[in-house]
C-alpha cells in the first residue's frame, strides 16, 4: 500500500491529509484498484470525477476549491505546490525500490553471451539457447526468451523518453516495467527496445524479426511473427498484431493500433488505427489497397 507517509518521505510534503491506495495512476485511469492521482489542470476534473478507482488526488492550491466541489467527500484531497512534481517524485522512489532493481540476474547455462556484451548484474533473465552478440547491452528488466537473438550493439531495457516539466525543473521519470523479448525473436544491430513503464511492460512476441536501427519505445506490444524493417520508429504504448509487416523508415505514433496481418509501407507515418489485413502508405498513412485477409507467409512477408 502507498500512504501519506510515503509521500512525505519522497517529497518532503507536510500535511494532515491521510490516504491509503494500491498504486499510482493518472486521475482518469481505472486499473481496477484504488489509486492516488494528480490534477494540475481543471480540464481533467470531469474524467477524475467519473473514475471509481480514484481514492486520493494531489491538487494545486488553485484547483483545491473546485476539486473539492467536483470530486466529493469520498476522495482525499492532498494540496501541494506542484502536483506533477510530487506525483512523479513519489513514483520514482517507489520504482527504484521495486523487485526488478534488486533481484539477481539469471542466465541459462545454454545461453551464448559474447564476452564483449554487457549484462546487468540485477533484474535480467536470459533463457536457454538465447544469443547476445558483441557490444550488445542488456539492462535490468530484460526477459530474453528461449532461442532469441540480440544482435551486436543493440540495447534492451533502456529507459524510455519520459520527462516532465515542473516548477522545480525537468524531472526524468524512472521506468519500472519489464522488457520482454519472445522466444526465437531476433533484435537487429543498433536497435533499442525501451523498458516498460507505468505497469505496462514492453513486449515483443515470439518469432519476430526486428531489423537494425529500429526504436521501440516503452510499453509497446508486438505480437508474434512481426517483421520491422530498418529505421522504423515505434512510439510508446503502440499495439501491433500478429504477422504485421512494417516497412523501412516508418513511424508509428504513440498508442496507435495495427491489426493482425496489416502492412505498413516504407516511410509511412501512422496516426490512426490500421485495420486487420489492411495495407497503408503515406503521411498520414492511408489504405492503399483493399484489405487482404489471407495471411502472408513468414518466409516471404511480401507474397
Amino acid at each position: 500500500m502507498i500512504t501519506q507517509e510515503d509521500l512525505s518521505r519522497a517529497t518532503g510534503w507536510r500535511g494532515d491529509a491521510e490516504f491509503s491506495v494500491s498504486t499510482l495512476d493518472l486521475a482518469g485511469n481505472n486499473p481496477g484498484s484504488a489509486i492516488l492521482g494528480f490534477l494540475d489542470d481543471g480540464r481533467f476534473l470531469p474524467g477524475a470525477a467519473r473514475n471509481p478507482a480514484l481514492s486520493a488526488v494531489l491538487v494545486s492550491e488553485q484547483l483545491e476549491v473546485e476539486a473539492r466541489r467536483r470530486l466529493g467527500r469520498d476522495i482525499t484531497i492532498v494540496v501541494v505546490d506542484d502536483p506533477r512534481w510530487h506525483f512523479y517524485t513519489l513514483h520514482n522512489e517507489i520504482a527504484l525500490a521495486g523487485p526488478l532493481e534488486n533481484e539477481p540476474t539469471v542466465v541459462h547455462p545454454d545461453a551464448v553471451i559474447h564476452p564483449g556484451a554487457f549484462i546487468d548484474g540485477v533484474g535480467v533473465h536470459i533463457a536457454a539457447r538465447a544469443v547476445v552478440e558483441p557490444n550488445a547491452t542488456v539492462l535490468r528488466s530484460a526477459r530474453i526468451g528461449e532461442g532469441a537473438v540480440v544482435r551486436a550493439g543493440s540495447v534492451i531495457g533502456t529507459p524510455g523518453f519520459e520527462h516532465k516539466r515542473t516548477s522545480r525543473g525537468i524531472l526524468s521519470v524512472t521506468h519500472d516495467g519489464e522488457t520482454r523479448i519472445g522466444a526465437r525473436t531476433e533484435v537487429g544491430s543498433l536497435t533499442t527496445v525501451a523498458r516498460g513503464f507505468a505497469r505496462r511492460h514492453t513486449e515483443l512476441g515470439a518469432d519476430c524479426r526486428i531489423d537494425s536501427n529500429v526504436m521501440i519505445a516503452h510499453g509497446s506490444h508486438l505480437g508474434d511473427r512481426v517483421f520491422v524493417a530498418g529505421g522504423t520508429v515505434i512510439s510508446g504504448s503502440t499495439d501491433i498484431g500478429d504477422d504485421v509487416w512494417i516497412g523501412p523508415g516508418a513511424t508509428l505514433i504513440d498508442r496507435v493500433k495495427v491489426g493482425v496481418g496489416a502492412r505498413v509501407a516504407i516511410g509511412s507515418v501512422v496516426f490512426t488505427k490500421v485495420a486487420p489485413g489492411a495495407r497503408v502508405a503515406g503521411n498520414p498513412a492511408r489504405a492503399s489497397r483493399a484489405s487482404n485477409p489471407r495471411p502472408r507467409s513468414i518466409e516471404n512477408p511480401d507474397d
